[in-house]
């Protein structure tokens, strides 16, 4: 009966070991292990240790731990008090930094586990341990991330209704506020009345709770009731069950910016209205030269026809003065054939009285002829001098006249040229407005 008894605990036994084995073995499979002694030195691994570490097995055994360590870490206190805690039977557990063959930090999360014997005392110590460097380098650089943006970047969070949880220094520093004035508050506040009271708002808010992501330029008012000018995008955060559980808002601050865009584009409206007003000024101004350099050529085509007939009245004029010498000529012949007749009726006596009379009149005649056709030389000179005179003024104003139709085109051909710079001033400003406002 006792060895019955005996042989049934004995199977219970072997039963539990056999046990204890499959889970170690399956525990191996997927976990990469290593037995070690008190002291630290190496018992066992097996093969998903050494390929995590780069060792084969015989290169680890009778190795001591501190072979897996930053040799920094492996001289110091720490390290000491580690394995001393192990040796009392001390349970440790944690992600921690090991040294790869080849130099490399690799991340293990690890479990530490004493083995003791039946009298308690600790015989090796059993390490569990999985690669988790790729999660830990990721959640490094998810955090450098979200250090880099909480350093350069406004943020701030809510609930889905629009209430704030937390604000960073940047948020609030842009804003005005203390991170304990604005949390626990709704966003409104940052509001014109008008926004927050509209049906826009509203929907902006039921966007985000559904998951919708939002992102532009936004006005929004400092603690002051100043408006400050936000690039920013509001992001839904989901949970586990893919419900959003609050909103991140990443901001930046663009009121400069903005301001001095709005400067440009006032300062553009004006140029442009400017160049408008200057394209239409010269368009006139073109309209009107032209119309003088018009009425200049009829002038000039006047005066050029009143030369032509001072010119010809000249030329009678001199016809006429030719017409009165010959009568001055006929004049003074007259005049001495009365005088020859005059001497021959005094030499003929009293028979010749009449004839002497007569010719004493044909003298008188002759001499009133040879006064009228003098005045009226004196008299055709002047006005041939005035002709010339009169010839060489309107030679004069014709060239002139000639030489305003030239610099009137000239000025037209001028205003053209600013009429068509002002029309591409126009549309440069133009494009560069719209740019602007873009």
């Amino acid at each position: 009966m006792f060895g019955s008894k005996y042989r049934q605990q004995v199977s219970e036994l072997e039963a539990a070991l056999s046990e204890c084995r499959a889970v170690q073995a399956a525990l191996g499979q997927s976990m990469a292990v290593i037995e070690l002694t008190p002291e630290g030195i190496v018992i066992d691994a097996n093969e998903n240790f050494c390929r995590t570490m780069g060792y084969t097995l015989a290169e680890l055994k009778g190795q001591h731990h501190r072979s897996l360590c930053a040799p920094a870490y492996a001289a110091g206190p720490e390290y000491a008090a580690f394995w001393a805690a192990l040796r009392r039977g001390e349970f440790s557990r944690g992600t921690i930094s090991r040294r790869h063959r080849d130099g490399r930090e690799i991340w293990l999360e690890a479990t530490y586990n004493p083995v003791r014997d039946a009298a308690g005392q600790v015989t090796r110590v059993i390490k569990f341990a999985t690669d988790v460097s790729q999660q830990v380098l990721e959640a490094a650089s998810q955090r450098a991330l979200v250090e880099a943006i909480e350093r350069s970047m406004a943020v701030i969070e809510f609930r889905t209704d629009g209430t704030i949880l937390r604000a960073n220094d940047n948020f609030c520093r842009t804003m005005g506020y203390a991170a304990s004035e604005v949390v626990g508050r709704h966003h409104r506040i940052f509001c014109a009345d008008s926004l927050a009271r509209s049906p826009e708002y509203a929907q902006f808010w039921a966007r985000l709770a559904r998951g919708e992501f939002c992102t532009g330029q936004y006005a929004r008012l400092d603690r002051q009731g100043r408006e400050i000018w936000l690039e920013a995008s509001y992001n839904p955060v989901f949970g586990p069950d893919g419900q959003v559980v609050k909103v991140v808002k990443f901001a930046t601050d663009i009121s400069e910016r903005v301001r001095r865009n709005l400067a440009e584009r006032e300062g553009a409206e004006t140029a442009y209205q400017v160049a408008l007003a200057t394209r239409e000024i010269s368009q006139s101004g073109e309209g009107i030269i032209l119309d003088t350099v018009d009425k200049m050529q009829r002038i000039a085509g006047i005066v050029d026809e009143s030369a032509a007939l001072v010119a010809v009245l000249g030329e009678q004029t001199a016809g006429i003065s030719s017409i009165v010498d010959t009568i001055r000529e006929i004049a003074d012949q007259t005049n001495l054939l009365a005088l020859n007749a005059a001497i021959e009726a005094a030499r003929a006596g009293e028979s010749g009285r009449g004839f002497a009379v007569v010719a004493d009149e044909v003298r008188k005649l002759a001499e009133r002829t040879g006064k009228s056709t003098g005045e009226i030389g004196t008299m055709i000179r002047t006005i041939q001098q005035e002709t010339g005179s009169v010839t060489a003024s309107m030679n004069n104003g014709l060239a002139e006249v000639r030489a305003g139709v030239e610099l009137a085109n000239s000025a037209g051909a001028a205003i053209k040229q600013m009429r068509d710079g002002a029309t591409r001033v126009v549309d440069v400003v133009q494009a560069f407005s719209s740019t602007i406002q873009d």
